[in-house]
Order: C-alpha cells, then structure tokens, then sequence
C-alpha cells in the first residue's frame, strides 16, 4: 500500500477560495494535483494536518468531493513534532496495510525526521513553479511529480 501523509493549510489551503461550513475551499489545480498523484500511484491518504482535530475531515472529503480515500488520522502527541506522529501511525500500521512507500506533503520541513526527508515533498517557497500560490505555496504540478516518483520508487 502506498500513503501520503497529508498536511492542509500551504498544501491545498492556501489562499481560500471561498467557504462552506468546513472552512476555506481549496485551490482547485492543488485539488487536481492531489487527483494526479492519486490516479498515477493508487496512493491512500492519511491526514497528518492540524485540520483533523475536529473529527470532521472524511466528512468534508466526502462533501467537497475531494480525490482519494482518507484511510486514517496521524495521533497527536505532546511533542507535537509532526515527524513523531506520522512514525508512530507507520509503525502502527505499518505490517496490517504493507506499506510499501509513502511521501509526506506539507508546507514545513522542521517538524520532519532527517530519516523521513527522502519522502518528503515541500509546498513552500516554490516560487518557480508556475502554478505556485502567493510567494510559493500549494501542491504544484512540480510537487505532484516529485510525489509520484517518491511512491512509485
């Protein structure tokens, strides 16, 4: 099974593109760009955002539309490292869904484990991609392609 640990706000959330009753509505080429990943790499995904505090986020996938499956929530721990959080979800559920590869999508790199930045595709401060939001931010068609190669290794 391949995963994509994925962050919200600088990822898909970046500038709203309106709201619903969950918040700000995502870029739709970020949205697109999510599609592409999924349907080149049949990834699942795994919310590592802060955004899943509110027990809502399925729900909204559902309701958005949105592409793929979300098959599980990274713990929050006291550390509040994000790196910490999504190795203890791998080492979880690492053996029950045969993890094969996984990349990690997020706007920070300082929360990651030095062992995690091989599978780690950063949305910020990418101000040469051309379809960047505001000073370099969002998944771009550049990050999607880093991702795909990342899962498909």
């Amino acid at each position: 099974m391949k995963i994509i640990f994925l962050d919200i706000d600088g990822v898909l959330n970046v500038i709203p593109q309106g709201y619903d009753k969950f918040g700000g509505i995502f870029h739709k080429h970020l949205v697109d760009n999510l599609q592409k990943i999924i349907n080149e790499t049949g990834a699942y995904i795994v919310i590592s955002s802060s955004w899943r505090s509110d027990g809502t986020m399925k729900e909204m996938w559902e309701h958005r539309g949105l592409p793929g499956e979300i098959i599980g929530l990274t713990p929050f721990c006291k550390s509040r490292s994000r790196g910490e959080e999504i190795q203890m979800w791998i080492d979880k559920n690492k053996k029950d869904l045969d993890l094969e590869s996984y990349c990690i999508l997020d706007d920070d790199i300082e929360d990651i484990f030095p062992s995690q930045l091989y599978n780690y595709v950063k949305t910020s401060g990418n101000k040469d991609h051309s379809d960047r939001i505001d000073i370099g931010y969002g998944l771009t068609l550049k990050c999607a392609e880093k991702a795909i190669r990342i899962l498909n290794k």
